[in-house]
């Protein structure tokens, strides 16, 4: 099966060359590739584009747009394609002709209308053979409010690096110390509010490898806030010395935060989450971590100190969070299940 991974970033040698040295957990792409012997198309590609069109749809859509005209005339040398994200992938469905390879889509979130339009008005469904979703809510929703066939449609856990993000037993665990991170839709303010007084430490890991954008403080930090951006190497320690772990989220329809979440579980940590309507499947209140309702700073303080009053019930919580990713949420899982996927759609495409 001759593959086509088309990928939103930049994944060049450096960043190869940092997880080989254990500086960053292994990447989905880069082990879908060797899993499925494919060849990458990212933003590299448009950025080295002498095409004019490529440069003028870049100029006017987007730099995703111009990836995936580029995919689109590079599709007839493959029998399959896997695009990362809609951004990718809806543009791609757009242009495809009636020959082209099987395209497996992975979807973060369809629900914003400007997606939906793709669907009720263009049906690229139809150019589209598999979706892959992370959460029952996007599921049902794909199926459902959008009309795409079930039997396109397959939700999968997200993932973790579980040998990059392990327990340390070295590592000295700090009782009075709580751990935060990530960027896209967080609650940090209700969550300095929440810590404000109490006789812990909050360190705020703020900032994604995928945003570039700087992420600041809403107002002045209490003094027993820190802010910071840390490495993915830094990060790990954070979590390793942290008795409690927390990821605070705006209410929306997305599965927010997933990889941090499943990344502090991965460490064995008890994380404490706010249960939007997005997230869902991962979370199992009281067993596998803790929820907390949304923009509600005063139930996130009484989770918080519960949590680390009671270091019995956090260690229990947090090594359930350890099996969870190991039997469901591991990196080479995560790939198994898109190759899985993608030889059943190339084997079943009419193309």
């Amino acid at each position: 099966m001759r593959t086509l991974i088309v990928a939103a970033g930049r994944f060049g040698p450096p960043l190869a060359e940092d997880i080989a040295a254990g500086r960053e957990p292994r990447l989905d792409v880069f082990e879908l590739q060797a899993a499925l012997g494919a060849d990458l198309l990212d933003y590299r590609a448009v950025d080295a584009s002498a095409s004019p069109a490529v440069r003028a749809t870049r100029r006017a859509l987007g730099i995703s747009a111009a990836l995936a005209l580029l995919a689109n005339r590079e599709g007839s040398q493959y029998d399959a394609i896997l695009t990362t994200g809609e951004e990718l992938g809806i543009p791609l469905a757009v242009l495809a002709g009636r020959r082209r390879p099987s395209h497996t889509l992975i979807a973060h979130t369809l629900t914003p209308w400007k997606k939906r339009l793709f669907f009720h008005a263009l049906r690229v469904q139809r150019r589209i053979d598999r979706i892959l979703c992370y959460a029952t809510s996007e599921e049902r929703f794909i199926t459902g409010t959008l009309g795409v066939p079930a039997e396109k449609v397959r939700r999968i856990s997200f993932h973790a690096d579980a040998e990059f993000f392990r327990p340390e037993v070295k590592v000295p665990v700090e009782p009075d110390l709580i751990c935060s991170a990530g960027q896209l839709l967080r609650d940090y303010d209700g969550l300095v509010e929440a810590v404000r007084d109490l006789p812990v430490r909050l360190r705020i890991a703020a900032g994604s490898p995928w945003i570039s954008r700087e992420l600041r403080p809403g107002g002045p930090l209490p003094p027993n806030v820190e802010w910071s951006r840390y490495t993915r190497y830094e990060l790990r320690d954070l979590y390793a010395r942290s008795a409690v772990a927390v990821v605070p989220i705006l209410e929306n329809d997305y599965q927010t935060g997933i990889s941090t979440i499943l990344e502090m579980m991965a460490m064995g940590k008890c994380v404490i989450v706010s249960r939007t309507r997005g997230q869902t499947d991962t979370i199992v209140d009281g067993v596998n971590g803790i929820y907390v309702p949304p923009g509600d700073p005063a139930a996130l303080r009484k989770a918080i100190a519960h949590a680390l009053a009671h270091p019995e019930e956090t260690a229990r919580i947090g090594a359930t969070a350890r099996r969870f990713v190991e039997e469901h949420a591991s990196t080479a899982l995560f790939v198994q299940r898109i190759v899985e996927t993608m030889r059943a759609a190339t084997r079943a495409s009419p193309a």
